[in-house]
């Protein structure tokens, strides 16, 4: 058995390893006994929450893991179809010991995954997920974890206030914003916000139009959301709209569109923010939070206000940590991960939407106003699918083929190239001023990890 936790949490197919049936009821054991060590809140009864998108193999993965964490004597809390980011604020909330988020964010159908949530609203740490897992494979050598005879313990129960209480939270954000003004369109990539937008449009009063809003358990994500910003941004134009906000799946991610249906990515949003918050005083050592991937235009914008970026590796779990250390409130990614950690523990894609309201109310300007304050270099991603991760120091023809390409740029852009966290992918970023330059640029040296790779697989 190999390491189980990525990026962000378990991912894989459903019935791949180590998302097969036996696996998902071992790991919840081991979560729950995880928990049951911890008992964060000293009490007899330790609580797992359990929520999931809109997958259909959702309901399969939270049967097995009901099953798995009552099996130890924990007690369930059943969240239903609820946004990743809305189950990390009520295990906070209800005071449970741990919870379990069943998603797969932005990643195709057949995909589905695990994320975990501490006590306090955050993620796990990596030493949290290690223990986790030397308990579950402890438990299997030593064949603690024989399902056939254990005898269910722990109890199982339904959450009826969940989204209830998500709305007051968010509420909260735009107190004494008058939003009534503004017509928006929200793509929900028919995932987990789905049921929550009317529930929010009702008590802000405010137009939110809605497309991507049915899903069908085959449908999350499917050429819609913030995978495919154009789809809310056409929705925008066509219905007149102030503004658009595109979600993922899960609810953790968000891209925006102006009222001319201009994409803005996650550097912008974080621009627009820390901007906001600088001139406000409420920006933590005027730094920003961010990843390499972030573009050299974001840079640029917030150092002419006098602000810096700190950065970290690819992945949310990365960022955070960067900011709980350098004791920042502001941070995220290019993807839409946006973490304002005044309000909350991880990427929220609503809260984010509603604070760029706030500040357009409050500033009595258009999105495309606020956008003005950053300028995008050219940037091209591409992806080459991969059989296994050989380290990339490991692969000289790639490597000669970066050094070449970043002797041609100079120092008029730059490279970053990764293997993704959540998907079998290697990822290649160029950016520069020129558009068809970098473009030359990144197909060369996709065809070269292309050639390495298959050689070596």
């Amino acid at each position: 058995m190999g390491k189980l936790f990525g990026t962000d949490g378990i991912r894989a197919k459903v019935g791949v390893y180590p998302l097969t049936e036996d696996m998902i009821y071992k790991i919840a054991r081991a979560s729950a006994l995880y928990a049951k060590g911890q008992n964060a809140y000293k009490r007899k009864a330790v609580r797992i929450s359990i929520a999931k998108d809109t997958r259909t193999t959702g309901d399969l993965l939270e049967e097995r893991l009901i099953a798995g964490i009552t099996s130890t004597g924990v007690d369930v809390v059943k969240l239903g179809i609820l946004p990743t980011p809305c189950s990390a604020y009520l295990v906070k909330k209800l005071k449970d010991d741990l919870g379990i988020v069943i998603s797969a964010s932005h990643n195709d159908i057949d995909d589905n995954g695990l994320k975990f949530f501490a006590y306090n609203g955050y993620k796990l740490s990596s030493s949290a997920e290690d223990e986790i897992e030397k308990i579950l494979f402890d438990e299997v050598e030593g064949e603690g974890a024989n399902e056939a005879e254990a005898q269910p313990q722990g109890k199982a129960k339904e959450e009826k206030d969940a989204i209830p209480l998500y709305i007051d939270y968010l509420k909260k954000v735009v107190d004494g914003c008058d939003l009534s003004k503004y017509r928006i369109a929200v793509d929900c990539a028919f995932g987990a916000l789905t049921s929550l937008i009317p529930h929010l449009s009702k008590e802000l009063g405010v137009g939110l139009l809605s497309i991507n809003d049915v899903p069908d358990g085959n449908n999350i994500n499917k050429q819609s959301g913030s995978l495919f910003p154009n789809v809310v941004s056409e929705h925008v134009l066509k219905e007149k709209c102030d503004c658009g906000f595109a979600f993922d799946g899960d609810g953790d991610r968000l891209l925006a569109c102006d009222e001319k249906g201009q994409i803005l990515d996650g550097d912008f949003i974080l621009a627009i923010i820390g901007r906001y918050l600088y001139e406000k005083g409420l920006l933590n050592r005027n730094s920003i939070a961010t990843t390499f991937m972030s573009n050299l235009g974001l840079e640029m914008s917030v150092g002419q206000w006098g602000g810096r970026l700190v950065k970290a590796d690819v992945g949310d779990k990365f960022v955070l940590e960067k900011m709980l250390k350098g004791k920042l409130n502001l941070g995220g990614e290019q993807s839409g991960h946006i973490i304002l950690l005044d309000y909350s523990t991880t990427g929220d894609a609503l809260l984010t939407a509603l604070y760029i309201l706030k500040i357009m109310s409050e500033e009595g300007k258009s999105l495309s106003q606020l956008a003005r304050c950053m300028y995008k270099f050219p940037q091209i991603l591409l992806n080459v699918e991969v059989g296994h991760k050989k380290p990339i120091e490991e692969l000289p023809k790639l490597n000669k083929a970066i050094s070449k390409s970043e002797a041609k740029l100079g120092s008029k852009g730059r490279i970053y190239v990764r293997y993704s966290g959540t998907e079998d992918k290697l990822r290649i970023m160029i950016e520069g001023q020129n558009q068809v330059q970098i473009k030359e640029l990144a197909e060369d040296i996709a065809a070269t990890a292309q050639e390495e790779l298959q050689c070596q697989s």
